[in-house]
């Protein structure tokens, strides 16, 4: 063994830290989860949008925050919004997951 090697720095444990730094990281986490829903839907729709079932409509099943499953035929969307065959608009932000049927 080299004894020309410098000390390590030993500090000390203090279980009292340790928890609230836990416990903070937690809070962040879920923060994050929660930013991320909205992309999250977004991806969803990017993906059946560019999807190989899409030439110009999708049959979806679409679950709303309220927990109602809806099953529509999307054409299209808008910055906000979803469009229909139907020509309805659906509120992306009202929409808690998206799926193709």
């Amino acid at each position: 063994m080299n004894k020309d090697l410098p000390n390590i720095f030993k500090g000390k444990v203090d279980k009292e830290s340790n928890q609230r730094i836990a416990y903070i990281s937690k809070e962040v986490k879920k923060e994050r989860n929660n930013s991320n829903e909205g992309s999250n839907i977004k991806k969803q729709i990017k993906d059946i949008f560019n999807s190989d079932k899409f030439l110009y409509k999708a049959e979806t099943l679409i679950t709303l925050n309220t927990g109602d499953k809806i099953k529509k035929t999307i054409i299209g969307k808008t910055n906000n919004s979803l469009i229909t065959i139907d020509d309805e608009l659906i509120d992306v932000s009202k929409i808690s997951k998206i799926e193709l049927i």
